[in-house]
């Protein structure tokens, strides 16, 4: 339990840097009869629905949502309840740490995808209902990518949710203005790499614009790395882009961008703020800012398309959190919930209404999903799509402080990763061992 506790307070930590990101307040939709993770099992004993808990942190327009599909659920599942609550982001991993640790977690809830195989370790989370969600129907019907890192001891525990992928985007404006094929976007790294410098600017040795606002962000070097080298290992569970030479020599041409061709300055503005004002021009980032920079961008005239290529492959990894069961919740109700979260017609829904990507394969030519042709770029970038990596807050927190040392010193790339290797390998293996 010492462990236990340890690890989840890392995850407090460093959740600011998740992936996903949150907001709104804690409610209640129904006021709980039961004790979070008590597993009400009355049911069974007389005849009585069962009462299940489910939390998640908190963002407005999934709430809404939410909220209708519990209810649906509910209706369609007399002998079950559902009863939710909604955290705001910055308090729900210091909320769920004491529920965990001290048996009153809820019975379902959300946690991002790498906490999967270290709760499942720690006996806090339990393995789906193979009755309910066989392990074979999920190998067939879902994405792989999104799927695998669900996986703990040859057992799904976990299905996914908020997926994102890494795609590309540009401002049209700026690459027409160098003569630049603005419909189609740059096709492959060295490419990329070209046109990012072309579209830097300077004046008295100021920068005016950068040409691609880079800040080592871990999904869209993994994405790179991986189609150069190797990232990680599935057969030994380990980081080994530090022990590759290809890899290396990867990474080294992707932080001469900056060391040397000096295409983004840390100093100048934030890269998405840069983009969203005209001073950016290429960024690799998820389909969710699709959404966000019609909202916040509406006079930039963007072009999408998928990462860069190496050898034709457009190879990126994909993150996303979980829906897991409390390994003291109702083995067969809880993983009814998780079932009905990730029916088609639910992910349809919350693809629609959210901008988060589908897991399931059908979805990936669904012609409503096809319409928008930003997030028709999205979904093809499933196509080519791997297993995100360090998908914990630890982990991030781990790679982003080793990346600053990357764009603010001139220290030897090989020593930094190699020792940004070792760090991350021993949080893997204090986390699971």
């Amino acid at each position: 339990m010492k462990k236990l506790i340890a690890m989840l307070l890392a995850m407090v930590i460093c959740l600011a840097l998740a992936a996903c990101g949150g907001g709104g307040t804690s409610s209640i939709s129904a006021a709980s009869s039961t004790a979070p993770g008590s597993g009400d099992t009355s049911s069974a004993a007389g005849g009585e629905p069962v009462t299940l808990t489910y939390w998640m942190h908190s963002s407005a327009a999934v709430d809404v949502l939410m909220d209708e599909l519990v209810k649906e659920f509910n209706e369609a599942n007399p002998d079950i309840i559902v009863k939710t609550e909604y955290i705001p982001f910055d308090d729900y991993m210091s909320k769920l740490i004491p529920a965990l640790s001290t048996d009153t977690g809820p019975d379902v809830f959300k946690i991002q995808q790498g906490m999967v195989a270290q709760l499942a370790a720690a006996g806090s989370i339990q393995p789906l209902d193979e009755s309910v969600l066989p392990g074979s129907m999920i190998e067939n019907e879902y994405i792989e990518s999104t799927v695998n890192g669900m996986m703990y001891d040859g057992k799904y525990y976990g299905m996914p949710t908020d997926n994102q992928s890494i795609i590309m985007y540009w401002n049209k404006d700026l690459v027409a203005a160098e003569g630049l094929d603005a419909e189609k976007g740059p096709q492959t790294w060295d490419e990329f790499f070209e046109w990012a410098r072309k579209l830097t600017k300077s004046e008295n040795g100021v920068m005016t614009q950068s040409g691609w606002g880079t800040n080592g962000y871990w999904p869209e070097v993994q994405s790179y790395a991986e189609q150069f080298g190797s990232f990680y290992d599935e057969a030994s569970g380990q980081f080994v882009f530090a022990d590759d030479d290809d890899t290396m020599a990867a990474l080294q041409a992707m932080v001469d961008m900056y060391r040397v061709d000096k295409v983004y300055d840390v100093n100048f503005s934030k890269n998405w703020a840069g983009f969203r004002i005209g001073k950016v021009a290429l960024m690799l980032g998820h389909p969710g800012m699709i959404g966000n920079l019609a909202e916040t961008a509406p006079d930039v005239n963007i072009g999408t398309g998928l990462i860069p290529a190496n050898d034709g492959k457009h190879t990126n990894v994909v993150t996303s959190w979980a829906f897991v069961a409390n390994s003291k919740a109702p083995s067969d109700e809880a993983t009814r919930f998780i079932e009905f979260l990730s029916s088609e017609d639910v992910m349809k829904r919350f693809c629609s209404q959210t901008g988060e990507l589908p897991s399931r394969k059908a979805l990936l030519e669904d012609a409503g999903l096809q319409e928008n042709p930003h997030y028709a770029v999205a979904l093809e970038s499933l196509n080519e799509s791997i297993v995100g990596r360090l998908q914990t807050g630890a982990m991030n927190s781990i790679w982003s402080d080793y990346w600053t040392k990357v764009q603010t010193t001139d220290e030897d790339l090989v020593s930094i990763m190699k020792a940004c290797q070792d760090e991350l390998n021993a949080e893997l293996s204090a986390a699971v061992g």
